[in-house]
């Protein structure tokens, strides 16, 4: 027995040792042939390629293993084998074996209703043809579960299978779903909290909702769920009670599966109130300074929010003077009656310089353009207050629609790059067309507006207005900055021949050439403020009477009006069109004749307010107010076209008074006088932003009046109107407008019921 086992083992080593021979001896030979098989659409090619082997190449030991990592990184395939045939002559021949992931076929789905095919698989964005992985197919089910419930589906069930290879050879896939039952979230219910009212903290949850009887059903989603949570939490902490916490939250759902409730737990610890305050290492700041700063109140309620408040207006006052890198670092220390005192540690490192200013983004703009504008400078101290003046000033040009200033910090040398981003718009408008209205009838226009002439910043206007009742040529050129200084030189030529035709008053055409200029300038004091002077003369002719009177007396004359006329102007909106914040104060008194000679001696003043406050969201409040005198001061009256003729929208003047006829408000004499020589006028207008920057609609209400003595102007004798109306931002063209008014006090203008008039704007936006 014992010699039959030693003849066994022998036998065994001896052919163990042979072989491990055989096996070094076919790593030790060269590679005659590189075979594959199991491909159908890889490229025999680029396997043998991607496999690192190749012919004459000696076989290593790891050369195999080598190849099968280089295929699976191509990621076509699901297995990878390597044989060695060392049946061939003077070598051996590596076959590659491969089995490649299936190509896709056509999409199906079984079982859904609430979602259709079409939305399914735009989700998952699979390509016939495409390689399909299985960690893909399982990807491609998560994600169609994550869309049901999104949908309010929670236990919906996604489940795929691939099918049997088709005669192209792709392999089908359908996704089988049981959708289930909508899950609705009928109730969020609190516990352990009977300080807060349970419709207080759903307040909290902005989305996670519960059914509402109005708005429909109820929404969860676990993301959302766990973002309100950390909402709730804070709400708690701003409330004194920093301690508070969510201790259990669970869902359940009703008999039929289609309810569910959500029940939150909450303890919201003890009360705390805040204790002493105090700082330590401002010395650019006075601790006066610090204190105005400082939203925390000794003594009052613990709330984390003032704590923030606190350390970023803190931050925000070291960047306005230039210490960007100043730190602020609030510590908080408990006493044992839940008291918090509260000491802020200030660190104020180095102040920082601006090095440089970059302009990006202006494709037509002039780099000079944009930088006059600019408040901050190289070599300056940064100041963020300057900087938010600085974009605000280069979005009153209205030649872009948004700038973005980025502050590129340089750590080595406390200085920091500025580059504005700005992003142009168009800001031409050319207009041909025609139109209608009840003062002008038939009306054609060609105009022409270039506020940003070549980039440097210039205005160009041109206006041709040609109809049965009315026809207008106007051309003018404005230099903003005249040799390179914040002086605004202007010149413009007018010619307008008008048709008249007023109840209770003669008919007559009013013809009118003329031209002037105005010189303006930038005030530094008061802030947003310019000052202009400017002169104007004008020749006034009265023509084509209707009846039988050729006499023309009283403000009916001809008249050379020769006059000067200064304007202070205050501007402090956040945006040239559509701003939500801010007001424009413009008062413009004028001087006709005297030493300017002409032959009508009168002067005027008119004084503009419009105020600007935001509401909610992006809706904003315009409440707007003029007023108009004008009184003659020699023997001759006060000129016609001088007059007040309030009434629809008047594009030169800038007045509204919708919901009535055009210049059909005021004095309206049968001895041929027509307008008042005082006039006041109120707006009140809501927009609300449809489409940003696009399309906004309005509500609005008007109230306004003339009168032919300064002594009747009364806020009790006021004709007043309502409507809305729309605005459209339109490229090339401009602002167009539409207003729908009904004149609450028509009656009392020209006795006609009240009745929607509908006025049409094209041109500037009034302020």
């Amino acid at each position: 027995m014992k010699e039959n086992m030693k003849s066994f083992l022998l036998i065994l080593i001896i052919f163990m040792i042979q072989g491990f021979d055989a096996q070094a001896q076919v790593r030790d030979q060269v590679i005659k042939e590189i075979r594959v098989r199991g491909n159908s659409y890889t490229e025999t090619s680029l396997i043998q390629g991607q496999s690192g082997l190749y012919e004459g190449q000696r076989l290593g030991s790891e050369d195999a293993g080598r190849a099968i990592r280089n295929l699976f990184k191509m990621g076509l395939f699901g297995d990878v084998k390597i044989f060695v045939d060392s049946d061939v002559v003077g070598g051996v021949a590596v076959e590659i074996v491969v089995i490649e992931y299936p190509q896709l076929g056509t999409v199906k789905f079984d079982g859904n209703k609430a979602l259709k095919d079409k939305k399914l698989k735009r989700e998952l964005g699979f390509i016939k043809a495409q390689m399909i992985k299985p960690q893909q197919m399982k990807r491609a089910t998560n994600k169609l579960v994550e869309l049901y419930k999104d949908k309010g589906f929670l236990l919906a069930k996604v489940e795929v299978e691939p099918e049997s290879y088709d005669e192209d050879g792709y392999i089908p896939l359908t996704f089988t779903i049981d959708e289930g039952r909508k899950v609705n979230l009928k109730k969020i219910r609190f516990h352990g909290d009977d300080e807060f009212k349970n419709s207080q903290l759903r307040k909290q949850m902005k989305e996670t909702k519960q059914d509402g009887w109005w708005f429909g059903g109820g929404k969860y989603k676990e993301e959302d769920y766990e973002i309100d949570k950390e909402s709730l939490l804070a709400f708690y902490r701003q409330n004194g009670y920093r301690e508070a916490d969510v201790v259990s939250d669970s869902l359940s759902y009703g008999p039929n599966k289609r309810d569910m409730y959500l029940d939150i737990t909450i303890d919201k610890g003890p009360l705390y109130r805040f204790g002493k305050v105090s700082w330590l290492g401002n010395e650019k700041l006075t601790d006066l300074g610090v204190a105005s700063l400082v939203v925390v109140d000794s003594g009052g309620v613990y709330s984390e929010e003032r704590l923030f408040k606190t350390e970023e207006q803190l931050k925000n006052a070291y960047m306005d003077i230039g210490y960007i890198g100043a730190q602020i670092f609030p510590n908080e220390k408990e006493r044992d009656d839940h008291v918090v005192d509260l000491h802020f540690d200030v660190i104020e490192n180095d102040p920082w310089k601006i090095r440089k200013i970059l302009i990006t983004g202006n494709t037509k703009t002039k780099d000079r353009v944009i930088r006059r504008e600019l408040r901050v400078w190289p070599g300056q101290t940064f100041s963020r207050a300057l900087l938010e003046r600085s974009m605000r000033e280069v979005m009153a040009l209205n030649f872009f629609s948004n700038v973005i200033p980025t502050p590129i910090p340089i750590e080595s040398s406390s200085e920091i790059d500025l580059e504005f981003v700005v992003e142009e718009k168009s800001t031409g408008t050319a207009s041909v067309g025609a139109g209608y209205s009840e003062r002008d009838k038939l009306v054609g226009t060609i105009g022409l507006q270039i506020p940003n002439f070549k980039g440097n910043g210039q205005q160009v206007d041109f206006q041709w207005e040609f109809g049965t009742q009315r026809e207008t040529f106007r051309v003018g050129f404005t230099e903003p900055w005249f040799r390179n200084t914040p002086t605004s030189v202007s010149v413009s030529l007018f010619h307008d021949t008008q048709r008249f035709s007023a109840s209770g008053a003669a008919n007559f055409d009013q013809q009118t050439r003329g031209g002037g200029f105005r010189i303006g300038r930038r005030l530094r004091w008061p802030d947003y403020s310019r000052a202009s002077v400017g002169y104007r003369l004008e020749d006034v002719r009265f023509i084509n009477f209707s009846d039988s009177t050729t006499t023309q007396t009283g403000s009916l004359s001809n008249n050379v009006t020769s006059s000067i006329s200064a304007n202070f102007t205050r501007d402090s909106r956040d945006l040239p069109q559509f701003p939500t914040s801010g007001s424009v104060i413009s008062y413009t008194p004028a001087l006709a004749g005297g030493f300017l000679a002409g032959n009508r001696d009168f002067h005027k003043h008119e004084l503009v307010t419009s105020f600007y406050f935001p509401l909610f969201w992006k809706v904003a409040l315009n409440m707007r107010s003029q007023l108009g005198i004008v009184a003659s001061y020699g023997s001759e009256s006060v000129p016609f076209n001088e007059l007040y003729t309030p009434g629809g929208v008047d594009l030169f003047t800038g007045s509204m008074l919708r919901g009535y006829p055009d210049q059909s408000v005021g004095p309206q004499n049968k001895g041929g006088q027509i307008g008042g020589v005082t006039q006041l006028l109120f707006n009140a207008e809501v927009s609300i932003p449809i489409v940003a920057n696009q399309f906004y609609g309005l509500i609005f209400a008007d109230a306004g009046n003339a009168w032919d003595d300064l002594q009747k102007i009364s806020t009790a004798d006021l004709r007043r109107s309502f409507g809305f109306g729309i605005r459209i931002v339109a490229p090339v063209v401009g602002i167009m407008g539409f207003d729908f008014a009904w004149g609450i006090d028509r009656r009392r203008v020209d006795g006609q019921p009240v009745q929607m008039i509908t006025h049409f704007q094209f041109g500037p936006q009034f302020f």
